[in-house]
């Protein structure tokens, strides 16, 4: 969010309403009450945590808020991206584990080891580095271990794990609490996000097996949790659900998920245009009659996408209102002929709901090409956020 450095009140907001997140994180503990946890060489256990992903400023929503209000509502985990962001959430005063889901390099682990992180390990290095400054400092650093088994993006192939992790209990300085893999289609393709949970299974058994038990178990994103019946995973980590929305529509039979970032604004200028007048960047937009337009402040500035010219709507006295031409970097222009009373200073809703009509992120998506996970985070990093309860 860019600082406004005057503290004068925008006329472009986003909102967020924690509620929405509170009702969120019940319907989520619902889910993962029906899971059980059962795995061979262990005793069952019968509570199956929450990690809390709060990465990216909590998807828009404001990560001080949102892990405020978790933390309050007993969630015992927190995941960030990187270093950075879990420097920031201790110093909003989470006691908790936070877990850097992003592997970081040696330099950093200093400031791991200050700040009481626990960092994700797929390499030696770090792992050598980390064991060696807790050596001097005569402490303990918990970790977690990411294997790939099918994202390919961070993370020790999955055949390679157990030689890995035989080296990772060598050093003695470090803690092994987790073990973790992502699922990268598993929206799309059942099968393989099963054989990546069978990986998984494989490659703890044979752990269990050497004596080498690694406490939680993760692999559940928002996706693996609501689609997907597991008794391998004891630790669950939604995130795109904590704040209301979907990773796929079918879910919506599962569970009951209410959207906490809304994006409202207000008209500051209306004004008529003729037939054949154009409108913005372009002249994309040619009025085929008289019109009654008003121009609203937000644009790609403010993480409303460009691509959403002369396709996306607001929304005015709870009816659309469509966009008009291309939208520019801190305005955007909409037709409101239909509305009776249309005045300066009439509030707009650009993402969520008024009246009757909700204008969602999958909508935003959707005329954006893109995923909701998008529309949220850019709206919500760029905007001044507001939070109600």
């Amino acid at each position: 969010m860019i600082h406004n450095y005057l503290q004068i009140p925008r006329l472009t907001y986003a909102q967020i309403n924690l509620r929405a997140i509170r009702h969120n994180l019940q319907q989520i503990r619902g889910l993962v009450s029906k899971n059980k946890f059962i795995l061979p060489h262990r005793e069952n256990l019968k509570r199956i945590d929450i990690l809390a992903v709060v990465k990216a400023d909590a998807y828009g929503h404001g990560v001080k808020e949102v892990a405020k209000l978790l933390n309050k509502e007993g969630v015992n985990f927190f995941a960030v991206s990187d270093v950075a962001e879990g420097i920031y959430l201790r110093k909003t005063g989470i006691k908790k584990p936070i877990l850097l889901l992003e592997s970081s390099l040696p330099l950093y682990v200093k400031l791991i080891g200050r700040y009481n992180l626990t960092p994700t390990i797929c390499s030696l290095e770090l792992a050598r580095a980390l064991n060696q400054y807790a050596q001097t400092r005569k402490k303990n650093i918990p970790i977690h271990v990411k294997v790939d088994t099918g994202m390919g993006r961070l993370g020790i192939w999955h055949k390679d794990a157990f030689a890995f992790i035989q080296k990772l209990f060598a050093l003695k300085n470090l803690i092994i609490q987790g073990i973790y893999t992502h699922f990268p289609a598993a929206d799309t393709d059942p099968s393989f996000t099963r054989e990546q949970i069978k990986h998984l299974y494989n490659l703890v058994t044979q752990l269990d097996k050497r004596g080498m038990i690694i406490p939680y178990i993760h692999a559940a994103n928002s996706m693996g949790l609501a689609g997907y019946q597991t008794r391998i995973l004891n630790l669950v980590r939604p995130g795109l659900m904590l704040y209301g929305l979907y990773p796929k529509n079918s879910l919506r039979r599962k569970i009951n998920l209410k959207p906490a970032l809304s994006v409202k604004s207000k008209v500051i200028f209306i004004k008529n245009i003729e037939k054949g007048r154009s409108v913005s960047y372009g002249r994309t937009f040619v009025a085929s009659k008289k019109m009654r337009v008003a121009t609203i402040p937000i644009g790609y500035n403010d993480g409303y996408l460009r691509c959403f010219s002369n396709q996306a709507s607001v929304l005015i006295q709870g009816r659309r209102c469509p966009i008009l031409g291309r939208v520019t970097m801190d305005q955007i222009v909409v037709d409101v002929s239909s509305l009776k009373n249309c005045s300066l200073g009439a509030e707009i809703v650009i993402l969520g709901t008024q009246g009757k009509e909700t204008i969602s992120a999958d909508e935003l998506a959707c005329h954006a090409g893109t995923i909701n996970y998008e529309i949220v985070c850019n709206l919500g990093n760029r905007l001044p956020r507001f939070y109600t309860f």
